[in-house]
């Protein structure tokens, strides 16, 4: 009697891990290939930096929004002109720069070759806050 109900023990469990295997889950179906994703209708949110690169921003100086290592791809800015724009930004159009405090006329050389290089942009707390600025963390 002993071995006839651990014989129907072992057979009722082996017909329940059998039926169980056969069931799909719920939660994620591993054996399709079908990956739909929720597709959002409507406009989609863009944070401020981003929509700051797709003006002049990406393609120029922006005066008002550039950290100080910027200003290493030209001659002459770095680092006592980036340091003076910055300190004095920000600035309504690119020509407000040829008025800053304490300019020598090799600075203002400088600046006068190299206008066609900057633009100016609304300032963009996401960009200017803090230290940022003057210390952006990038180490070479």
């Amino acid at each position: 009697m002993k071995r006839i109900v651990v014989g129907l023990v072992i057979l009722v469990m082996a017909i329940g891990l059998w039926m169980g295997v056969a069931q799909p889950t719920l939660a994620a179906n591993l054996r399709s290939d079908n990956t739909s994703q929720l597709v959002a209708l409507g406009p989609m949110r863009q944070n401020p930096v981003d929509k700051k690169l797709s003006t002049e921003y990406g393609q120029k100086l922006d005066l008002n929004n550039s950290n100080v290592m910027a200003f290493r791809k030209y001659p002459g800015l770095y680092p006592n002109l980036a340091r003076l724009i910055i300190e004095n930004s920000p600035y309504d159009q690119v020509e407000d720069v040829l008025d800053l405090p304490g300019l020598t006329e090799q600075q203002r050389d400088i600046l006068e070759k190299n206008l066609d290089n900057f633009t100016v942009t609304d300032v963009e707390p996401a960009l200017v806050e803090g230290g940022d600025r003057f210390n952006p963390g990038i180490y070479k």
